[in-house]
């Protein structure tokens, strides 16, 4: 009988493994270490099940742009009034757009939020969103409460996300609170999307509803809440990109799929070079968070991932090892947001008045960053792993 059982067991290990290798869940841990490692998908054009292929590696260097526009300290000269240079330019561009990464995330976390509704009970559904978040939330939080003497009630203030939304969005790590209210939402929003049979339709839907609340509200809201509020467009198509990864197998990206979705990208780069740089308002609130953002993560993502499966098919080793080093970023990516605006902000000064030069400040808190999310991340994954060793025990003798 014992045999019998444990044979059981064994396949449904097997059988979830394969699941989670297959499905590009919202949590970055889960990211398969090498492409092989992932099923192959049924139809190798289809661009979706190619972004899914190639999430970890996508959201590891959505996570170092995220860092470089909190953090990189530029390294060419601004040229004069009225002078032009391209490298000094396309810099400063690079890391004034960086908080695209988050719409980026945004979108992935839509597409994986897909395929964790259908794994487990909302209960689990639930707790597995909340032991991704809690600990790297909560110890960065102590961490500073300490430091910064921030007194109980601000404590519990940022940590409840009732800052956030009372007071000031940017408050402590907003990112958090924004994905938890996204999480907590999701399983109604995906109940109601799975009733009607045209699901493109329905989304544009829900975010026209988004786009009149917005104009009803953008006089009364708080401005920088818009900074959340204006990115939900996004994580909803990202719902749909997950829907059409799992059930649209036969779709395949030919060569205009590609030049559309390429001029996407171009026209978002550009929109977001008009607001940042130009002043541009683009029909919301804090448009630099909105219209441009949401074209470069709906397209960007496609083009990274159709060039890195190039580029691992066509170089090998060389292409290998291009995505498990960004794929090794994604595998901790919430700890490097987590850390990274409070150590740089202590190291940055120190650095400076030593006299370090811009580009070894840069490469000093870049690996800092890397240094502690990445030790911090194999500590919790410690952590939940002791915690959850009498459950275990606890299904294995049943």
């Amino acid at each position: 009988m014992s045999k019998q059982k444990s044979a059981k067991q064994k396949r449904k290990q097997t059988e979830q493994t394969a699941a989670e290798q297959t499905a590009p869940v919202s949590t970055a841990a889960e990211t398969p270490a090498d492409p092989a490692a992932a099923r192959p998908a049924e139809n190798p054009r289809n661009g979706f099940q190619l972004l899914s292929k190639y999430r970890g590696a996508i959201m590891g260097l959505a996570a170092i742009w995220i860092l470089i526009f909190h953090e990189w300290i530029q390294l060419s000269t601004t040229p004069p009034e009225g002078g032009f240079d391209l490298i000094s330019n396309l810099e400063r561009y690079i890391k004034a757009i960086g908080f695209c990464g988050v719409d980026i995330f945004l979108m992935l976390s839509g597409i994986g939020l897909t395929f964790a509704i259908k794994k487990d009970s909302l209960g689990k559904f639930y707790y597995r969103r909340l032991r991704r978040i809690l600990l790297p939330f909560l110890t960065m939080a102590i961490i500073r409460c300490s430091l910064e003497h921030w007194g109980m009630q601000n404590f519990i203030g940022n940590v409840t996300g009732w800052k956030f939304y009372t007071m000031n969005m940017y408050s402590f790590l907003w990112f958090v609170p924004a994905i938890c209210t996204l999480y907590l939402l999701f399983p109604l929003y995906y109940k109601l999307f799975g009733k009607p049979q045209n699901k493109i339709l329905f989304t544009l839907g829900a975010i026209g509803i988004w786009m009149i609340l917005t104009m009803l509200f953008r006089d009364k809201m708080r401005n920088d809440l818009f900074g959340f509020t204006n990115r939900i467009p996004v994580f909803l198509i990202g719902v749909l990109f997950g829907w059409m990864t799992q059930n649209k197998k036969e779709i395949v990206f030919t060569a205009q799929t590609w030049i559309t979705v390429s001029v996407t990208l171009l026209l978002g780069f550009y929109l977001a070079f008009l607001a940042n740089f130009r002043g541009w308002g683009l029909i919301v609130p804090v448009s630099n968070c909105c219209i441009p953002n949401c074209l470069i993560a709906i397209s960007f993502p496609f083009l990274l991932a159709k060039g890195l499966d190039l580029l691992v098919r066509k170089t090998g080793k060389f292409g290998s090892a291009v995505f498990k080093v960004l794929a090794f970023f994604g595998t901790f990516s919430l700890e490097f947001y987590c850390v990274q605006e409070w150590l740089a902000g202590k190291l940055i000064p120190k650095l400076q008045g030593s006299g370090w030069t811009n580009l070894g400040i840069n490469l000093v808190v870049f690996a800092a960053v890397t240094a502690s999310a990445f030790a911090a991340s194999r500590i919790f994954s410690l952590f939940w792993k002791l915690v959850e060793i009498p459950v275990q025990k606890l299904k294995a003798a049943k």
